[in-house]
């Protein structure tokens, strides 16, 4: 019983977490798309990163999913995480290339009240 309930083939979660991870990654392709429209400077750079990474993320998780009925289209996946992780790795340089503006960001200015 817990063999079949973790079967890669037999499973009914195998194809449920593809789903939910296509999901979510839509969800954060739209909250990214979201903020870029809403804030500016670094923060439209960033979310515009995020937003690539984003779609990065669900073309890689659709081509997941078709992958089961289409083998050949397999090598999208792997397209698609790996320039997830391109996408990610530049955040991560330009985030810690600017963490001196995005923390003033939040900084407390002189005269502003604390709540």
């Amino acid at each position: 019983m817990v063999s079949e309930f973790l079967s890669y083939t037999q499973s009914i979660f195998n194809p449920l977490i593809k789903l939910v991870a296509l999901l979510l990654f839509a969800i954060s392709v739209y909250l990214f798309y979201r903020c870029r429209i809403i804030y500016g400077g670094k923060l439209q750079e960033i979310a515009t990163l995020l937003l690539l990474g984003g779609i990065a993320g669900v073309l890689a998780s659709a081509f997941r999913i078709a992958g089961d009925s289409f083998v050949a289209w397999k090598w999208g996946e792997s397209a698609g995480f790996l320039a997830l992780a391109v996408i990610t790795l530049m955040i991560a340089f330009f985030v810690r290339m600017k963490f001196r503006n995005i923390i003033a960001l939040f900084e407390s200015r002189p005269g502003d009240e604390q709540k």
